[in-house]
């Protein structure tokens, strides 16, 4: 038994899911996406919680106490050189700005929806150095992108194209017969098959084109129209789907589906939330053959965050006396299923045990993240038809919204197959390969190092240095868009260090004596480059009684006293400190919540 046998619907289980990883509160880490967040959006001036270096779940006393201690850090009235006077002033305007702002609840509120790293809002218009006509530009090309995502999320397409694929007599040895039609030995000589005439031999075995358009009428109301079409030797077949989804409360939501063509059915599909835990489903399949509707019933509840237990039950077909198919003339039956499920931000997991009445089977799933562009995927099953099926799959990101997978799927009793996809913006091309119809390991093993190899020597030579190119020419044209405002970040962090040098020193010297901490050295932005600025001086002012806490969520490039190195590029902390006479070393990412002295950071 082939494992791509009576595939009509294919549903590729050897590659991560599409939609793992897709949360928008995750905080961007990949270097492509802080340079496509960089391109959408100018980078801001200030940030208020990072000026005054509180979390944005704050208090207001803890508001009121940063924005105190801060403006008698900045007090002009301490300095007599009156271009630090100046300076002072001006900052202490930036500390009265954030503190307004956060002190207020209706301000404040308004300004977290606009975002963490400033007003980071889409509406939002650049900083202060734009000309008014910049900014009335700014406004037009953000209305006309505000239109574009309005007419996207109001019909939303999603394409899915399967080409399935026998390979198997391309690895087979083939020498055309030295006889002729005629019975005599040939006297031309026989050419040697090449690689291309292997290749001529692959036959598509199969073809499956899947379109849906989902539309909302409403915030709880959607409407899914899709199609499908099937070709399979020489013969074919189509059907037009129609799904109705509407929530009617937060615990109940129904789903109601038909086909348009030959041969009807219909699908009825409820959803119960018993409590913020717990769910149970219901699904109906409505058919024209006579008898009772087939069911499926699922019971769920979450049993950590992030991991789901269930029960599933199908009926299969099944009869109410003589109104409903014999046992032997069903074509589907009861099936029991237990199960956990997880998904989390860099790992998931599934392990599912299946007894039926034809069919049993273990299952046990893993994805996990291997960097922020590349996952990969292990699965296995044991089933009584069947018998061991491993596969083993992943698909990496080669451009902003593209991604490119690749797996292989051994089966002990069914074959060796492999699968390509690609995957854009709701659009995947699907490539299942049938290899081998046996199972042979020296096969197995081949058909799995070669392409594997090949692929892992395209993007360590061709994709990633064409990325990394491309990467350097578009950062080197951003920094010299944003030439002005890199150098003023500068500018006004330099004076910042110049207002602290003072306060700091008196600091570091009482540290010193009680052998608190004081900090040997801090530096910012991109350590591996070596692109950093020295942050010591301002870091040292954050200390209060022998601690430093530096709340995460924002970039720590709008503390005073830091500016952005390198724009565009995924920055870190690196604090060297001493305390109690002991040495210690920390390296934090820029969204990372620091909290120092911490004894693991101390060095041996």
């Amino acid at each position: 038994m082939s494992i791509m046998d009576d595939t009509t619907t294919f549903e590729d289980k050897t590659m991560p899911a599409e939609n793992f990883f897709e949360n928008s509160n995750n905080p961007i880490n990949d270097p492509d996406d802080l340079l496509a967040n960089l391109e959408n959006r100018p980078p801001t001036e200030t940030n208020h919680y990072a000026v005054l270096n509180v979390s944005k779940f704050a208090s207001v006393e803890e508001i009121k106490d940063a924005y105190k201690r801060l403006s008698e850090v900045f007090d002009p009235e301490t300095h007599s050189d009156p271009a630090l006077k100046d300076s002072a002033a001006a900052k202490i305007r930036v500390i009265k700005e954030a503190f307004d702002v956060l002190i207020n609840p209706k301000t404040r509120a308004e300004y977290d929806q606009q975002g963490d790293d400033g007003a980071a809002s889409k509406w939002d218009i650049g900083h202060k150095i734009k000309t008014p006509q910049e900014t009335m530009d700014d406004y037009a090309r953000l209305a006309k992108e505000q239109q574009q995502l309005e007419l996207e999320n109001l019909v939303r397409s999603r394409n899915d194209i399967t080409i399935h694929l026998d390979a198997t007599r391309v690895f087979e040895y083939y020498q055309p017969s030295p006889i002729s039609p005629f019975g005599r030995a040939s006297a031309k000589k026989q050419r040697t098959p090449t690689i291309i005439d292997s290749l001529e031999r692959t036959e598509i075995s199969q073809l499956y084109m899947k379109n849906s358009f989902l539309t909302r009428f409403g915030p709880k109301t959607q409407l899914i129209l899709g199609g499908d079409m099937t070709s399979r030797s020489g013969t074919g077949s189509g059907n037009i789907t129609g799904t109705l989804r509407h929530i009617y409360s937060d615990k109940v939501s129904i789903e109601l589906g038909t086909s348009m063509l030959h041969p009807r059915a219909s699908i009825v599909k409820a959803i119960y939330n018993v409590d913020p835990l717990t769910f149970v489903t219901g699904t109906a399949h409505l058919r024209g053959t006579p008898g009772p509707t087939p069911l499926v019933m699922t019971f769920g509840r979450r049993v950590t965050k992030g991991t789901t237990g269930y029960m599933t039950y199908r009926t299969g077909d099944w009869a109410i006396g003589s109104w409903g198919p014999a046992f032997d003339e069903r074509q589907n039956y009861s099936s029991l299923a237990l199960g956990i499920t997880s998904v989390d931000v860099k790992d998931s997991y599934q392990i599912e045990m299946l007894a039926g009445v034809l069919r049993s089977n273990l299952l046990l799933d893993r994805t996990w993240t291997v960097d922020e562009s590349t996952r990969v995927r292990v699965g296995s099953s044991l089933s009584s038809t069947t018998g061991l099926t491993v596969s083993v799959g992943g698909d990496r990101r080669i451009t902003q919204h593209t991604r490119l997978g690749l797996a292989f799927e051994v089966a002990l009793s069914g074959g060796i197959a492999c699968n390509l996809k690609v995957m854009r913006l709701g659009q995947s091309v699907t490539v299942p390969i049938m290899l081998s119809n046996g199972f042979t390991p020296k096969f197995a093993f081949w058909s799995a190092v070669v392409p594997i190899c090949t692929l892992a020597a395209l993007d360590l030579g061709y994709v990633k240095p064409k990325r990394r190119r491309e990467r350097a020419q578009k950062l080197q044209e951003l920094r010299q868009v944003h030439a002005e405002f890199i150098a003023n970040q500068k500018k006004e962090a330099e004076e910042a260090v110049n207002l602290l040098k003072d306060s700091t020193a008196r600091k570091t010297k009482q540290e010193q004596e009680k052998s608190g901490l004081v900090v040997i050295e801090a530096v910012y932005g991109n350590l591996n480059a070596g692109i950093v600025a020295d942050v010591t001086i301002a870091v040292q002012a954050l200390v209060n009684n022998s601690q430093l806490v530096m709340p995460g969520g924002h970039s720590k490039n709008h503390v005073l006293g830091f500016y952005d190195p390198c724009l565009g590029e995924k920055k870190q902390l690196k604090i060297r400190y001493e305390f109690q006479k002991s040495m210690h070393e920390v390296v934090l990412d820029d969204l990372e919540h620091v909290i120092l002295p911490v004894r693991a950071h101390r060095l041996v």
